[in-house]
């Protein structure tokens, strides 16, 4: 036997679902990846823009300082002496006191012996084997960050009770013919770099919750950063990249065992100074990016659910609406069909196509009547009613 087919309540619900629920939780399935997508975009670019600019202001910060050892190295050269008096020990005090990230400036003979200094600090002390005066008779030298040696015990110790470390600018004081004449050195507090760091955070608003810097090496190694990494090496695919001078930004598992979304700017130098090979990571947690783009996701689909569930309830009742005339209709046709010729036929107006089906059907249920001459009385009552409704084609009154 052949499966009863479905009711047109049924289809039709379904229809309705079709058209109105299923594009409704397609929208909101498209809108909350949408959103996670929006908030990872912007979380990225934010990033990166924050890396880049780091960067950028190292590169800068770094030139203007190669600037003022070349400045004054390209004045003694160009005299073609070297005066080791108090007057240049003034000068070289009254650049220090403009610009504070200097933590010691000094000029050494060419024995390696300090001649003049910042404060009088190293003055006569040998530093001949010093990397910064080594290579700054060869040539302008720009030394990565160290801890502090000789002036350790001299300077006073960082607040945070971490070593002095420095950064060197060395460059050669060279007569005209050649012969040389000393090197003048300077060692930038690292201290500088944490500064700037942290302005450029706090100014871009960049120090959201779980938002870290880092300074790194071309090897990885953390100069700056987090006291559980400083130190450290990083074997990551952004340190990577830094090193090979690209820019990128990503979401990464770090040491710990979490995953940050990480930006990575090289540091490429500027001007004359080539760079030292820099790589500033800019790291927040990826649970803290994502977790607002979850909720707002959550609330999309929350919504779309509640809409389809509305669209699937008012789908219902509209069909039950639309096909329970049918069905009145249909039962009374059923029982017309097992001979019950009797069977009134409700009238209705609900729709066209209905009011033209039940008036048919009167119609068919008189003539079936009017073949069978021996019905009873009842039978006749039933299908002539007071109202002429078979002899004369009157749409049935509204119920």
């Amino acid at each position: 036997m052949a499966p009863r087919p479905k009711s047109l309540r049924t289809l039709i619900g379904a229809g309705l679902v079709g058209l109105c629920a299923a594009p409704i939780l397609a929208v909101g399935l498209y809108a909350g990846v949408s959103a996670g997508n929006h908030a990872r975009g912007q979380a990225a670019e934010n990033l990166l823009e924050l890396s880049a600019q780091i960067a950028s202001k190292l590169d800068i910060g770094m030139h203007e300082r190669w600037r003022d050892i070349a400045l004054i190295t390209s004045m003694v050269n160009a005299r073609g002496d070297v005066d080791w008096s108090a007057e240049f020990r003034r000068q070289l005090d009254a650049l220090r006191q403009s610009v504070p990230v200097y933590a010691w400036i000094g000029a050494a003979d060419t024995e390696g012996r300090v001649q003049v200094s910042t404060g009088g600090m190293l003055e006569g002390a040998d530093v001949s084997a010093r990397p910064w005066y080594r290579a700054g008779r060869q040539a302008a030298f720009a030394g990565d960050v160290h801890e502090a040696v000789l002036l350790a015990q001299k300077l006073p110790p960082n607040p945070n009770g971490e070593p002095l470390r420095f950064v060197d600018i060395a460059m050669p004081m060279v007569r005209g013919d050649g012969v040389p004449m000393g090197v003048l050195g300077a060692h930038l507090s690292w201290n500088w770099i944490d500064e700037v760091t942290a302005a450029v955070l706090d100014r871009s608003g960049g120090r959201a919750p779980g938002t870290e810097a880092m300074v790194v090496s071309r090897d990885g190694t953390v100069l700056m950063g987090p006291k559980g990494l400083q130190g450290e090496k990083l074997d990551l695919a952004g340190v990577r990249a830094g090193a090979q001078g690209i820019a990128r930004t990503d979401v990464e598992r770090w040491p710990d065992g979490k995953e940050y979304f990480t930006a990575v700017a090289p540091t490429r130098g500027e001007g004359d100074y080539r760079g030292l090979g820099w790589i500033v990571m800019v790291r927040r947690d990826a649970e803290t990016v994502l977790s607002p783009a979850a909720d707002l996701q959550q609330r999309i689909l929350l919504v779309a659910l509640a809409a389809a569930a509305a669209a699937c309830a008012l789908g219902w009742h509209l069909s039950g609406r639309v096909t329970r005339p049918l069905r009145t209709i249909a039962e009374a046709a059923d029982r017309i069909g097992h001979g019950d010729t009797a069977a009134g036929v409700p009238p209705t107006r609900a729709f066209g196509e209905a009011l033209t089906l039940s008036v048919a059907l009167v119609r068919i249920a008189a003539t079936l009547e009017q073949q069978q001459p021996s019905a009873s009385p009842t039978l006749r009552r039933a299908t002539h009613p007071a109202e002429p409704a078979v002899s004369a084609p009157r749409e049935p009154a509204a119920p």
